[in-house]
Parts: C-alpha cells; sequence; structure tokens
C-alpha cells in the first residue's frame, strides 16, 4: 500500500511538474498559440491553407470586398505591342510553323492585300498552324486586332 501511494505522489508531482514545464516552454518561445495549434498538421493551419481562393459574388448580394477585386481586374491594359511580345512573337517573330515574321514585309504584301478583315478573321480563328486567337486565349477580339493592326505597321 505505501508503494502505491509513493508511486501515485510521484505520478502527480510529475504531472504538475509537467504542465508547469509546458507553460514555461510556451511562455519562453514567444507565441501566442497553444503548443498543439503550432504545427503545420494542426486543425485551424489546415483549414487556414485550405481556404478557397475566390468568393463567388452574384450581383445584389453584399459581398463585402467585391470592391477590392473589381479595383483588382482595374491594372494598366496591356498595349498591342506587349500582348504581341507576350503572346505573338514566339511565332512571328522567329517564323515558327510558318508564321509570318513580322517585319519581313515580303512575307506580308500577299496577305496585307487580302484586307484587314481577312487578317481579323484568320487572327481569330486561327488559320493553317495557328489556332484561334495565336497563344492568347485571354485576348478579347479588339485585342487581336489591335495586334494584328501593329504586326501589319511592322510590316509595311
Amino acid at each position: 500500500m505505501k508503494q502505491a501511494i509513493v508511486s501515485l505522489a510521484v505520478f502527480l508531482s510529475l504531472g504538475m511538474s509537467g504542465q508547469a514545464l509546458a507553460s514555461k516552454l510556451v511562455d519562453q518561445s514567444g507565441s501566442d498559440e497553444p503548443i498543439g495549434t503550432r504545427s503545420i498538421l494542426s486543425p485551424a493551419k489546415i483549414d487556414a491553407r485550405t481556404q478557397p481562393a475566390a468568393k463567388v459574388c452574384l450581383q445584389g448580394e453584399d459581398c463585402g470586398s467585391a470592391a477590392v477585386v473589381a479595383d483588382a481586374g482595374a491594372e494598366a491594359k496591356k498595349t498591342p505591342e506587349d500582348l504581341y511580345n507576350t503572346t505573338c512573337a514566339a511565332c512571328h517573330g522567329t517564323g515558327a510553323a510558318g508564321a509570318p515574321k513580322t517585319g519581313d514585309a515580303a512575307a506580308w504584301t500577299a496577305r496585307i492585300a487580302q484586307g484587314n478583315e481577312t487578317l481579323y478573321n484568320h487572327a481569330i480563328n486561327g488559320l493553317n498552324m495557328m489556332p484561334p486567337r495565336g497563344t492568347c486565349a485571354a485576348c478579347s477580339d479588339d485585342d487581336i486586332k489591335a495586334i494584328v493592326d501593329y504586326m501589319v505597321s511592322k510590316s509595311q
């Protein structure tokens, strides 16, 4: 019986010491988070990492941050030259897959003679090896037309 009481006393004192030690570790770490929630595998950290990247906001709903989202999309519009350099120059700057090189008047003379509407149609809908809109799927029809106009002006 005496041995059981001593074992119980030791066990309780170790438990108390462990709690005291844990509280000191929390205090010394400088973190306000309890030890069990600091791990990247804790439920709170997993929830924080796996939140949706965006929220759908329907017209008429108060979405709170809709103004922020609208401002984010209002970045400076790219010029036709910028769009050409980032989406068209890979082929039209090198002649890859038979694309007429921008600046090569001989390659463009017959194409320019077909008229702007034909050039716009080929650029928007694709022709031969060029897919529709080239590699600028995000470009509007007006963007594509402006890029074509830019390429023609450099190739006359």
